[in-house]
């Protein structure tokens, strides 16, 4: 069994299914009750409380615990077990030491460097209509959170629906994921389907408003190093670095335009494709990037009827470009008859 120090917990807790099936019936307090969580509005039902006896390395520990049907964890050590056996966490050295009155032992605690996934699953039969977008309700085993909603891969496979990497808000066990029903029928989702999964975030990106300065000389000598007079070299170098921030290529830009962009398109209903099959590598790997452009503000979130795949295509360095498949949309655009200039002309 694996059990979590938690320094937020007053008392210490464990599932109902960490339990052996003796251990069910040995309750010392049977009388049913509810606690609340740290967020302070939603609440747990304790099944009882027994005398529970773990082992960690050679010490035998003793704590009252209380029984709850269903945990993130199969037990959680709460401030009551800190305080009895002294607990000192150091997480430089990834190390807990414990002490009784005989002896303290230090041990090594693991770092889950993989994701806890919680599947969604629908509560009940949902009719989506044509064209239409439904908000269903599903169940998430995490009791309260905000949590990133990641679609079922054989979902995607087996269903036209079309569902999207969200963030969605946990409350009592409970959300809502919006689904589009691209096709002109009506589709039926059944009661008790898993049709993704959610993850506590853990990304992070971090905006930095500094200038690489040496990646900006390197760049600016790069495009100055071809003219031979020297004179002119320095001129084009000091108006260049004028505006260095658009040479410092560590991070990424938003281009600002005046006018919105637009596509004219024919009169022809909105393409739609379904998603591209991808291996759950490339699934990670894809979802990690359009984060991090959300992040960023270079795209955002749309429920435009107008679906077009992504994949992603391996660069030389061993890391990914997402591309995406407008095909369908490039034979509908109405073609811009107006070619653009010459850019040398244009300069002289």
């Amino acid at each position: 069994m694996k059990a979590m120090i938690d320094t937020g917990a007053n008392r210490t807790v464990i599932s109902l299914q960490a339990l052996p099936t003796s251990h069910n019936r040995q309750f010392i307090n049977k009388k049913q009750k509810s606690a609340f969580l740290a967020d302070g509005h939603t609440s747990i039902s304790i099944l009882g409380t027994l005398d529970l006896h773990i082992i960690i390395g050679d010490m035998s520990t003793t704590i009252k615990a209380h029984v709850v049907k269903d945990l993130c964890a199969e037990c959680i050590l709460g401030m009551d077990f800190i305080s009895k056996y002294k607990v000192i966490i150091n997480a430089d050295a990834r190390v807990v030491s414990i002490c009784d009155d005989e002896k303290r032992i230090t041990l090594e605690f693991d770092v889950n460097q993989e994701e806890i996934r919680y599947p969604a699953r629908t509560i009940r039969y949902t009719y989506i209509p044509p064209k239409r977008t439904v908000s269903i309700p599903v169940n998430v085993g995490i009791s309260s959170a905000k949590v990133l909603f990641r679609p079922s891969y054989q979902l995607a496979r087996r269903s036209p629906m079309i569902l999207l990497n969200n963030i969605a808000n946990v409350n009592q066990q409970k959300s809502h994921i919006s689904i589009y029903n691209p096709t002109p029928y009506y589709y039926t989702v059944p009661k008790g389907l898993i049709i993704g999964t959610t993850t506590v975030p853990t990304l992070s990106f971090s905006k930095c408003t500094s200038i690489d300065h040496q990646l900006v000389n390197d760049n600016i000598n790069k495009l100055t190093r071809h003219i031979t007079d020297s004179t002119q070299r320095e001129e084009i170098e000091t108006i260049l670095h004028q505006h260095e921030k658009l040479f410092d290529t560590s991070k990424p830009a938003i281009a600002i335009n005046v006018k919105p962009h637009e596509i004219k398109t024919l009169d022809h209903p909105p393409p739609s494709s379904r998603p591209y099959y991808s291996t759950p590598h490339k699934e990670e790997e894809m979802y990690k990037i359009v984060q991090e452009l959300l992040y960023y503000g270079l795209i955002r979130k749309s429920y435009s009827p107008f679906a077009a795949p992504a994949l992603l295509v391996a660069k030389h360095d061993g890391s990914w470009r997402m591309v995406v498949d407008y095909k369908k949309l490039n034979n509908m655009t109405i073609k811009d008859n107006h070619p653009l200039p010459n850019m040398e002309q244009t300069i002289r």
